[in-house]
């Protein structure tokens, strides 16, 4: 019993000690002057809507145009992509269309995200939820991209019932807030992360929703410096070799 309040405090001292960078993530068009604006306020990182779930489903028109200000504003760049679980569009054609519109729009993928949230919008069949997030995951593997989920504890039970079969290359991106807004933020790092699902360790944690920040309706993010750090200088490779900008670098 002592042993393991030790070992649990050792490792809550390390996350706490832990380094973040700081990142909104947005579904909406952006200027120069919005993307520039969160850099110089200390945003490391934007996490752009790519895909969305009107409809049957549809590219996010917005996202290529958002990325390439987001890169020339000197900001890291993250994709993600918000299904539509309903349609009869299937989770391959969804994401084999995100892929394909920001490969001609000159981006490289390396990593991409898929929304797993508002069990209100999904299948009541949890299984068939399942199915189509593992389908969806074993696309993106396939295109050579790196996945990852954004989601939380609540949301993945209700949806899921807890699914852990994902497979331990998918990524995580977590979040919880108390409620909307500058005053219903939790701490900006990983501490109150507990193991859930698929999931022992996260990648990014959002901790504030629907706030203002340079002229966008944003949520906000963090996620530790040392996971991008050792990943820069292969971008900038990638990025020199393949004259595209390259976007997903966080966890990798």
């Amino acid at each position: 019993m002592i042993l393991s309040l030790l070992i649990a405090s050792t490792l809550l001292s390390t996350v706490a000690a832990q380094k973040y960078a700081y990142a909104v993530d947005i579904n909406q068009q952006g200027t120069s002057s919005n993307f520039n604006c969160l850099r110089q306020n200390s945003y490391s990182t934007v996490f752009v809507r790519a895909y969305k779930p009107d409809g049957k489903g549809a590219v996010d028109t917005t996202a290529v145009p958002n990325i390439n200000m987001a890169y020339q504003a000197g900001l890291g760049i993250e994709v993600f992509m918000t299904p539509n679980p309903t349609s009869s569009k299937t989770a391959t054609s969804q994401v084999d269309e995100v892929i394909t519109a920001l490969t001609n729009g000159g981006i490289t993928i390396r990593s991409l995200w898929i929304q797993v949230t508002s069990p209100v919008n999904w299948n009541k069949n949890q299984a068939t939820n399942v199915n189509f997030i593992n389908t969806a995951i074993q696309r993106i593997r396939s295109r050579g991209v790196r996945p990852g989920v954004y989601t939380n504890n609540y949301d993945w039970q209700q949806i899921t019932n807890q699914a852990n079969n994902l497979g331990s290359d998918v990524m995580l991106w977590y979040w919880n807030v108390y409620s909307s807004g500058v005053s219903g933020e939790t701490a900006p790092n990983f501490t109150d992360f507990r193991p859930f699902g698929n999931w022992n360790i996260a990648s990014v944690k959002q901790f504030g929703q629907y706030e203002s920040v340079c002229g966008f309706t944003v949520n906000r993010d963090v996620y530790p410096l040392s996971s991008v750090t050792r990943n820069e200088k292969s971008m900038e490779k990638d990025e020199i070799l393949l004259k595209t900008i390259v976007v997903g670098s966080i966890g990798l």
